[in-house]
């Protein structure tokens, strides 16, 4: 007997072909059965009437960060309510694994920081303790390029031999033990450091195995045209298929510079085997930290060293030409840490007024107390987000954390994609702008990237798939999070399976943790 049947939904199967009205039972964590509406239906132990809902594979978050959120209960529910199943982590540069003996003391601190234990040092042995504890979805990791560098190296400028193989041991190693590939964060230290020829060199042992190439580019504003050709060009020297990070074009002297850069993502597809894609998130604010709006010679040696060299008086100046030079929008830089009220919810131009800093001042004193304070930057063009998201070869992530609201830590405030970017971008593109449809839009979320990062058996309802499934009213589709309410969960999704378990029972979460580590199967 089947476990579950849903009976009668509209019935998306995640390939972009149209809908049908049918049925789909469920049995030992798959989909067992696919029926018409002419067909007889089988007995289940549990009959989920689906009239009128839309039934589809659950979604993969292509872009996540941290992984250090898993230790809490109910660390995804604010993706689980978007529809998220899976979410691949270790973007940007930074994974929880390989941990070598220089980063152990950052990872010593961030654990007590942030309190959760730790204690692994690879991936496998990370992987071991999350099924350990239990998870509530599926995840995957990259291995994080600054990850790698912040384990070997002694100074993020030089690179020995012995530390260059090291780097190269430990990406062999973490691919064997199941990472889907390398992603690199060029504009975040460590990794702003390296030169092109390390990446390639990397690149090619995950390209050896099966992975994929993830790249938050050195640069997202001025030189967004020199960043996707390097980033083409560690594609094309490994071999390996390239994914743009949250690929944007930001300030408004950079606005419109998108049509032209998925022009040349085509024209690299067309003469390449290995393809280039993007993942983008539909919102035109980032989030980041703000260190990263400060010239990298100051993260040179460590982030400790920072709070001393901003303390120099020719500092202030070098960071206001910096500020002009970049042309910064400071009344659009807000920032979202919620360790200082007195900063948190204001722009740095309302703190600067308030404290009567300069703007640069102001940066200096904020970094001097934190150099981990996040912000949110208004600075894209939404004619630029459109294309990009409708782009054929574009899938969609959150860039966030799953990190539960009931942890005693926090990483900051979270930018309102953490808990609304899936249904933000059903809402907006399908049903308010109509540039997508339903299908096509569900495609794009699930079994494009399921075979992207070669992801068996997820990403389609289909018989002997993994009954990953969402069942959305899609009367009542809608993001709630916003820019000053982030943690507001998402509406729209009834009744959710994650490996075949009810995670979502007539809207309401179980407290149940179903979910599978997805390990590369390539080796």
């Amino acid at each position: 007997m089947h476990n579950f049947l849903i009976k009668e939904a509209t019935i998306y199967n995640g390939s972009g072909e149209k809908p049908f009205v049918g049925s789909v039972a469920i049995k030992d964590g798959l989909i067992s059965g696919v029926f018409k509406e002419e067909d007889n239906l089988p007995e289940a132990k549990h009959i989920v009437d689906a009239k009128g809902l839309a039934l589809t594979p659950g979604f993969i978050d292509t872009h996540a960060s941290t992984g250090f959120g898993y230790f809490f209960p109910h660390a995804a529910d604010h993706k689980l309510y978007q529809g998220i199943t899976t979410e691949i982590f270790g973007n940007c540069g930074t994974s929880p694994a390989p941990i070598n003996e220089r980063l152990v003391p950052t990872m010593e601190k961030l654990a007590k920081d942030l309190e959760f234990t730790f204690n692994w040092r690879t991936l496998r042995e990370y992987f071991q303790l999350l099924e350990k504890i239990g998870i509530q979805f599926n995840v995957a990791t990259l291995t994080g390029h600054s990850t790698l560098r912040g384990g070997a190296l002694q100074d993020w400028n030089k690179v020995s031999e012995s530390e260059h193989n090291l780097m190269e041991r430990s990406m062999e190693e973490s691919m064997l033990e199941g990472s889907l590939g390398l992603s690199t964060g060029l504009i975040y230290a460590p990794g702003c450091f390296a030169e092109t020829d390390e990446i390639v060199e990397l690149a090619k042992i995950a390209q050896k195995h099966g992975g994929v190439y993830a790249s938050h580019m050195r640069d997202e504003r001025d030189k967004l045209e020199e960043a996707i050709e390097e980033t083409l060009t560690i594609g094309e020297q490994a071999g390996i298929n390239v994914l743009v990070s949250h690929l944007k074009s930001a300030e408004k002297r950079n606005y419109g510079k998108i049509p032209a850069v998925l022009k040349r993502l085509e024209e690299y597809n067309k003469s390449h085997a290995q393809q280039a894609k993007i993942d983008v998130y539909p919102y035109t604010a980032v989030s980041t930290k703000l260190r990263a709006f400060i010239p990298k010679r100051f993260l040179e040696g460590g982030l400790e060293e920072v709070k001393h060299r901003l303390d120099k008086p020719e500092v202030e100046e070098e960071i206001a030409n910096y500020i002009v030079d970049k042309n910064y929008d400071m009344s659009q830089m807000l920032i979202i840490s919620n360790e200082y009220p007195e900063w948190e919810g204001k722009t740095v131009q309302q703190i600067s007024n308030e404290f009567g800093w300069t703007l640069s001042g102001t940066m200096c004193e904020i970094l001097k107390r934190d150099t981990e304070m996040w912000i949110v930057y208004h600075c894209i063009d939404q004619a630029d987000i459109d294309v990009a998201i409708t782009w054929e070869n574009a899938m969609i992530c959150t860039d966030s954390w799953s990190h539960p609201i009931n942890a005693p830590k926090r990483i900051g405030v979270p930018h309102p994609r953490s808990y609304g970017a899936f249904t933000e971008y059903l809402y907006q593109y399908v049903f308010q702008k109509k540039m997508l449809t339903f299908e096509e839009a569900i495609r794009k979320v699930t079994s494009m990237p399921a075979e992207y990062f070669n992801i068996k058996h997820r990403g389609k309802i289909e018989v002997g798939y993994k009954a990953d499934a969402v069942l959305f009213n899609m009367e009542k589709i809608k993001p709630m999070a916003t820019y000053t309410d982030p943690c507001e969960l998402s509406k729209g999704v009834e009744h959710l399976w994650v490996n075949g378990e009810q995670m979502i029972e007539n809207g309401l979460i179980n407290d149940a943790t179903p979910g599978e580590v997805i390990r590369n199967t390539a080796n």
